[in-house]
């Protein structure tokens, strides 16, 4: 492919690129940012954590070297971050970007991540902070079914969204009701303070494959993880003491192989469970997808893709324009 540029007059554009695990955002990605002078923004909450690296199957560093990524290694799993703190930092990294001439494309399978730069969150005061700390001392203290069982009480709607096993969600949709009395889900319909339309055009697509490809990617990708030393990683990781944070914090995976490390089932098994797990994270992310307002592009090969995506920004109009919506 040839390097496009779009015209000076034409409004500032934004591409968000989501889709399920697997479906070959990250190279997608990369070919359309060589293309339109891009640097791509990483929506992906498993990408964050310095420590975990096989099992997250982070961009490899030749495409790193390449091409800006961010939001990639900029935490420690010991750690705090929230939804907040990342709509905050993506929305500065978008703006700098579109300074420099370049396109932000931002890029994930975190679907509440890329919603949340879309159509906003709301924001907790500075007084209700000062009680946050002990909040979460005192949630932490509580096992993930007395939490959602606490949040069907204070928030079924939240509780309907929330798969009854994501502690983390769970104890944050507990901890803003402790901290504000109202419903995170009433928060969230609360008109926000800032989204990716204050900054430009949005051009929001969402990527897919059959599902018969798509697991046996995942199969194939989970595969070439272990081969490449994923169970080394996790041993290291709890020798130095961060079990408890790899369970309640690291992606698929990680979980199964301390559990193979202590004996509890075998090689065989444990392999079995992370695919199995992960094609149903896959499942749900398509479930969560199919619900935004995005331009669905099947994916056969992955240049081809990027091509098709680089016509319709050249040649069409984004999801949002003027705060309005309209679908492709």
């Amino acid at each position: 492919m040839g390097r496009c540029s779009f015209k000076e007059k034409e409004n500032k554009k934004i591409i968000v690129i989501g889709g399920p695990t697997a479906c070959g955002k990250s190279l997608i990605a990369f070919l359309i940012a060589k293309e339109i002078n891009g640097e791509i923004i990483s929506a992906d909450s498993r990408l964050f954590y310095r420590e975990i690296n096989i099992g997250t199957d982070k961009p490899p560093l030749w495409m790193r070297q390449e091409i800006p990524h961010h939001m990639i290694d900029i935490l420690s799993i010991k750690e705090d971050f929230n939804i907040y703190n990342f709509s905050k930092m993506v929305f500065n990294l978008t703006e700098e970007i579109l300074k420099k001439g370049k396109i932000p494309l931002i890029v994930g399978g975190s679907g509440l991540y890329l919603r949340s730069l879309i159509n906003g969150i709301f924001e907790i005061s500075e007084k209700s902070k000062e009680k946050q700390k002990e909040i979460r001392e005192f949630l932490e203290r509580k096992d993930t079914e007395q939490l959602y069982e606490e949040l069907k009480k204070i928030d079924p709607e939240a509780a309907g969204r929330i798969h009854p096993n994501d502690r983390r969600r769970i104890r944050r949709a507990v901890e803003v009701y402790y901290l504000t009395g109202r419903p995170i889900s009433l928060m969230q319909k609360d008109k926000p303070e800032k989204t990716l339309r204050d900054f430009g055009e949005i051009f929001y697509f969402i990527l897919s494959r059959p599902r018969e490809i798509l697991y046996r990617r995942i199969t194939e990708r989970i595969e070439r993880m272990l081969k490449e030393g994923w169970i080394e990683e996790v041993k290291r990781l709890k020798e130095n003491g961060y079990e408890k944070l790899l369970r309640e914090k690291a992606p698929i995976g990680y979980s199964e192989i301390l559990d193979f490390l202590e004996g509890k089932i075998d090689k065989d098994r444990m392999k079995n469970l992370i695919i199995k797990k992960t094609k149903g994270l896959a499942r749900r992310q398509l479930t969560w997808f199919r619900k935004e307002n995005g331009i669905w592009i099947e994916v056969k090969d992955e240049e081809e893709t990027a091509k098709k995506i680089i016509d319709i920004l050249k040649n069409g109009e984004g999801l949002y324009r003027g705060g309005e919506q309209f679908k492709k």
